[in-house]
């Protein structure tokens, strides 16, 4: 399957295995749809190739071949290690920020974020607030950040897809997505698959599937 990853002139560098292909366009095609993929704070910690001696690999590059194969544009990096999430959310916010300049709608915009990558995701809602955005969140809401979020509860703005899993000890986002606000939608799927947090680890069809028809069900 061919990774087609777009480099925008803000797109912060890109690091992909010798076997991924690097897409380029000359201009933006505002009809397509744009994904950006944060992965989880296994990759940040160890790169591309991450283990987890729990959970085993981290198929990040898997799991970008798998959503590009779906004919997304995919964007996305593996973040340096000690990464600050509040600056990142700021970089993301304005490649998303360029992309509706040029021409992209809002509405033809998701953010994947992964467990920390989700951390990341929420940070840029909070400064995007643009509610016809997409964010989809796994594996993302402990009660952490279930804490810390909810001061930005009624402004978050977007439209919203949560997964988890049931053996994880990450839970339900209800407390900080459920209440309209800004939100032109949320959504919720509770997976029972019985592999913790590890289900974020790779292209899960369990996880993937339901990505995929929330963005095509626009």
């Amino acid at each position: 399957m061919r990774l087609m990853i777009i480099s925008l002139f803000l797109t912060l560098s890109s690091c992909f295995a010798q076997n991924s292909a690097k897409f380029v366009p000359k201009q933006v095609d505002a009809s397509k749809k744009y994904l950006f993929y944060l992965h989880g704070g296994i990759v940040q910690d160890q790169g591309a190739n991450a283990v987890s001696k729990d959970f085993g690999a981290y198929e990040y590059l898997n799991i970008l071949d798998t959503l590009s194969s779906y004919g997304f544009h995919v964007i996305s990096e593996v973040r340096p290690k000690g990464t600050d999430e509040v600056k990142y959310a700021e970089k993301l916010a304005m490649q998303i920020d360029t992309l509706i300049s040029i021409g992209v709608a809002p509405e033809n915009i998701v953010v994947v974020g992964a467990s920390l990558g989700g951390y990341i995701t929420i940070e840029t809602v909070h400064k995007l607030k643009n509610s016809k955005i997409n964010y989809a969140l796994i594996g993302l809401c402990s009660q952490y950040a279930l804490d810390y979020f909810s001061k930005y509860n009624r402004e978050l703005c977007g439209n919203f897809l949560s997964i988890y899993e049931s053996s994880d000890q990450k839970i339900s986002c209800d407390r900080i997505l459920k209440e309209p606000d800004c939100k032109s939608g949320y959504k919720e799927i509770k997976l029972n698959m019985g592999n913790g947090h590890g289900f974020l680890y790779k292209p899960y069809r369990e996880w993937v599937h339901p990505i995929v028809e929330w963005i095509n069900g626009w």
